[in-house]
C-alpha cells in the first residue's frame, strides 16, 4: 500500500476501512486510493464501506480500496481542499477522487448547476437528473479532463440560509446580509443581485460562529446537519430559502486507471459507486431530517415562503439568469433539468422513530 500521493507537496495518511471483508488469500492486483475532499465521512462513511467491501468481495480480492479523507492531510485540516484533489487523481498520483461540485465547477462549470437558486424542485427531481441521462452527461464531461465520473451524492443536500434574527419572507430581507457561502461563481452572482454581500468561508461549517460573532457575517449558506453540528442555534435563530440550491459531491476515478482494468472490473467499480451513491444521498435525507428535528426543539425556525413570495423569488431572479448564469452555466442545461421529471423515490425511507 501506497504512503503518500506524488507531486501534491504533503504525505499522507491512509485511511483504510477494515470492517468489511476478511484479507484476501492473496495480494491485490490494483491498488485503489480514494481520495475524498472531506474533512469527516459523516453521511458518507455507509456508502464508503458499502463501496469498499462490494469491490473487494467482487474482485475476489484482486482490488483493494483504501480511503483517505481531507483530515489525513496535513495540509487540508484548516481548509477546504480544492481542485487539487481531482488535477492529482487527473495525473494518476491517486485513483480516485470525491469532490463537491461547487469545487469540480473549476473544470466544468456546467456542475455549478446544483448551486442555482430554485432550479431543482426537490430531491426527487435531483433523482431524476442523477439517475438519468442528463447525469449521465454530467459525468461524462469529467472525461476531457482524464477522468471518468462514477455517481453523484449529496453529502450536504438541500441548503439554506441561516439568520441570526431576520426572517427572509420576500427578496428584499437579503438586502444588506452579510452571507457566508461556499464561495463559487453562482452564489456571488445571485446573492449580491438582492443587495446580499457574500462572504468566502468555503466548506469550513466551524467557522461560521467565530465569524458571527465578529460581526462578519450575520447569515450563512447551510444544510440542516451543518447546522446541527455547528452548533448554530446558539446564534442563528431563522432557516430560510430551504431548498433553493443544494450541496452535491460527485466521485470519479482516473481514466487510465479505469481503461486499463479489465472490462468486469470496469463494471464492478461503476455498479458499486452507484449504488453507493444512492445509499449516500438517502443517508443525507435521513440525517438532515433528524437535524431539523434537533434545532427546532431548541427554538429554531424554518421560514416558510408563500405560494406569491416564492414566485416572487424566481420573479427577481430571472434578470440574473439572463444577464449571468444562463451562459455560467449552460441555458440549455439549465432548461432541459428544468424539464426532468422526478426520479424514484431514496433508496430506503428514513424511519426516525425514536431517535
Amino acid at each position: 500500500m501506497r504512503t503518500a500521493i506524488k507531486g501534491l507537496g504533503f504525505s499522507l495518511t491512509l485511511f483504510a476501512f477494515l470492517a468489511s471483508s476478511a484479507s484476501p488469500a492473496h495480494a491485490a492486483k490494483y491498488k485503489i486510493q480514494w481520495l475524498i475532499g472531506h474533512v469527516n465521512l459523516d453521511y458518507f462513511e455507509e456508502a464508503a464501506l458499502n463501496f469498499k467491501e462490494a469491490v473487494e468481495k467482487g474482485s475476489h480480492g484482486d482490488i483493494e480500496v483504501s480511503i483517505v479523507t481531507a483530515k489525513d492531510v496535513e495540509e487540508y485540516r484548516d481548509r477546504r481542499p480544492g481542485p487539487e484533489i481531482a488535477n492529482a487523481v487527473a495525473r494518476g498520483e491517486a485513483e480516485m477522487g470525491h469532490s463537491f461540485t461547487d469545487v469540480m465547477g473549476g473544470m466544468d462549470p456546467r456542475l455549478w448547476a446544483f448551486d442555482l437558486p430554485y432550479v431543482f424542485r426537490d430531491y426527487r427531481h435531483l433523482e431524476g437528473v442523477f439517475e438519468g441521462p442528463l447525469g449521465e452527461e454530467l459525468l461524462a464531461g469529467l472525461r476531457q479532463h482524464k477522468l471518468v465520473g462514477l455517481t453523484f451524492t449529496y453529502s450536504g443536500g438541500a441548503n439554506g440560509i441561516a439568520t441570526e434574527d431576520r426572517a427572509i419572507r420576500r427578496p428584499e430581507d437579503l438586502k444588506g446580509l452579510k452571507v457566508g457561502t461556499y464561495g463559487d461563481d453562482v452564489d456571488q452572482a445571485w446573492l449580491t443581485s438582492l443587495g446580499a454581500t457574500p462572504v468566502l468561508i468555503n466548506h469550513r461549517q466551524e467557522n461560521i460562529l467565530p465569524l458571527a460573532r465578529s460581526k462578519e457575517i450575520d447569515a450563512a449558506v447551510v444544510t440542516w446537519r451543518r447546522f446541527e453540528r455547528a452548533g448554530l442555534a446558539r446564534t442563528f435563530k431563522y432557516v430560510n430559502l430551504m431548498d433553493s440550491s443544494y450541496l452535491v459531491s460527485v466521485t470519479y476515478v482516473n481514466e487510465k486507471f479505469f481503461e486499463s482494468l479489465p472490462e468486469d472490473y470496469r463494471k464492478l467499480i461503476k455498479d458499486s459507486a452507484h449504488l453507493a451513491g444512492r445509499i449516500e444521498r438517502a443517508k443525507t435525507i435521513e440525517l438532515n431530517e433528524l437535524a431539523k428535528r434537533q434545532v427546532a426543539a431548541k427554538g429554531v425556525r424554518q421560514v416558510y415562503l408563500t405560494q406569491k413570495n416564492a414566485a416572487r423569488f424566481q420573479e427577481v431572479l430571472r434578470p440574473v439568469y439572463q444577464k449571468s448564469l444562463d451562459a455560467l452555466v449552460g441555458k440549455d442545461l439549465i432548461e432541459r433539468i428544468r424539464k426532468t421529471p422526478a426520479g424514484p423515490a431514496p433508496l430506503f425511507t428514513p424511519d426516525l422513530a425514536g431517535r
